[in-house]
C-alpha cells in the first residue's frame, strides 16, 4: 500500500490527546495521512512529537469516560468551525458517549467526510444500558458511522444488536512488535485494573487470602475503593503479603509483567483488555473473568485460566507450552501496525 496518501488526504482524530491509546493510533496514522487532532483533555508530550503542533487543537474541556458529558455540547460550535477549516477526508472519533457524539453532530460540516467511530469498551458494553437516553445517544452515534472499529468480536456483536448491520472492523490495541520474555519468574500475582467496584479487586483479595503464603499479591493502579481494599487486607490478616503500588509508569509495569508468575483481572464486563494482552506478551499466566471478550483470547487450562474464587492456586493446571501459545497468538492477531494498515485499506477502498 502506497504511503503517499498522507500527502493527499487529511485524517482528523476527535479524541483524548493525553491517552496512550491515541498516541499509538497517531504513530501509525501519520505514516499514511496528514493527521490532525481535536482534544478536550489536552495532549501528551509524546503526541506533540508525532503530530505537527499546527495540526493540534486543544479545547480545554475535560471529558469523562463514564458518561455525564452533556456539557460537551457547548464545545460543538467551535469543533464544527475547526473541522470546516481543516476539511478532513476522515473524522475518527474515539469513545462513543463523548467524542463520538460530538463527531456525529459535526458530520454535516464537510459533506464528503467519512465518519469512523472507534469504540473502546464501556461506551458500548455498559453506558447504553444504564438508561434510555444513553442508549439513544449510542445508537445515533453508531448509526451514522461509515465505519466502526471494535477491539473484540463480542463488542462487535453488541454494536450490531444496537444498530443492525454496519461496517465493523475488529482489531485490538496491540503491539509494535513482540519479543519472548526471558526474565525469571517470581512468586508474584499481579493485578493492575482500576480500584473500582466494577473490577472486583475485593474478590481477588479474598481469593488470595486462601492461597499459598509464599506468593505476593501486587495491586497496581488506583481508584475510589483503595482505602476499603487496604482495610480488607488487614481484616483478612494478609497485609504483609499484599502490596499496593499505585499508578505505575509503563516501564515499571512492564517489569512486573515480566517477573509475575500470574496476572489476574476479573472485571464484570470488558472488551479486549490491553493489560491482558500485555500479560500474555510477557509470559504471565492470565487468570481472568469468564466473559465473552476474554474467551476470544483464553482457552481455560491451555493458555490461561478462568477465575474461580473457590479454587486454590496450587490446583490450577495449565499447558506447559502456554507462553509459546500466547506468543504465537499475539504475533498473528495483535501486531498493531499491521492492523492499522489493514484498517486503512478498508477505509480508503
Amino acid at each position: 500500500m502506497s504511503r503517499n496518501t498522507k500527502k493527499q488526504q487529511k485524517y482528523l482524530l476527535l479524541a483524548d490527546g493525553s491517552s496512550p491509546h491515541i498516541l499509538k493510533w497517531a504513530k501509525e496514522l501519520v505514516k499514511y495521512f496528514d493527521v490532525y487532532i481535536i482534544s478536550l483533555n489536552g495532549v501528551s508530550e509524546d503526541l506533540l512529537e508525532v503530530i505537527d503542533s499546527s495540526n493540534i487543537y486543544v479545547l480545554n474541556q475535560k471529558s469523562i469516560s463514564t458518561g455525564g458529558n452533556h456539557k460537551l455540547i457547548l464545545k460543538l460550535p467551535k469543533i464544527k468551525k475547526i473541522i470546516k477549516n481543516i476539511s478532513p477526508h476522515y473524522l475518527n472519533a474515539h469513545y462513543l458517549s463523548s467524542y463520538g457524539f460530538l463527531g456525529v453532530l459535526s458530520t454535516g460540516v464537510v459533506p464528503s467526510m467519512k465518519l469512523i467511530q472507534s469504540t473502546w469498551g464501556s461506551d458500548v458494553l455498559v453506558e447504553p444500558f444504564l438508561n434510555s437516553l444513553r442508549k439513544m445517544v449510542a445508537k445515533y452515534a453508531l448509526s451514522k458511522a461509515d465505519f466502526i472499529t471494535s477491539d473484540s468480536w463480542y463488542m462487535g456483536d453488541v454494536i450490531t444488536n444496537l444498530v443492525g448491520e454496519k461496517e465493523i472492523i475488529v482489531f485490538p490495541f496491540g503491539f509494535d512488535k513482540i519479543e519472548q520474555n526471558s526474565t525469571s519468574k517470581e512468586k508474584i500475582i499481579f493485578s493492575n485494573r482500576a480500584l473500582k467496584d466494577f473490577y472486583n479487586i475485593d474478590k481477588i483479595i479474598k481469593w488470595f487470602a486462601r492461597q499459598d503464603s509464599e506468593y505476593r499479591l501486587v495491586i497496581a493502579n488506583d481508584g475510589v475503593e483503595r482505602n476499603n481494599l487496604e482495610r480488607l487486607t488487614k481484616k483478612l490478616g494478609i497485609e504483609s503479603h499484599v502490596q499496593f503500588v499505585g499508578y505505575l509508569s509503563s516501564t515499571k509495569q512492564e517489569e512486573y509483567y515480566k517477573k509475575a508468575t500470574y496476572y489476574v483481572s476479573i472485571p464484570s464486563s470488558d472488551a479486549t483488555s490491553v493489560s491482558l494482552l500485555e500479560a500474555m506478551k510477557y509470559g504471565a499466566i492470565p487468570i481472568v473473568s469468564n466473559i465473552p471478550a476474554n474467551r476470544e483470547w483464553i482457552l481455560d487450562g491451555v493458555n490461561g485460566m478462568f477465575f474461580n474464587e473457590l479454587k486454590a492456586l496450587n490446583k490450577l493446571k495449565i499447558n506447559e507450552n502456554f507462553a509459546q501459545i500466547n506468543y504465537n497468538m499475539l504475533q498473528k492477531r495483535a501486531i498493531f501496525p499491521q492492523s492499522i494498515e489493514d484498517f486503512i485499506k478498508k477505509v480508503i477502498s
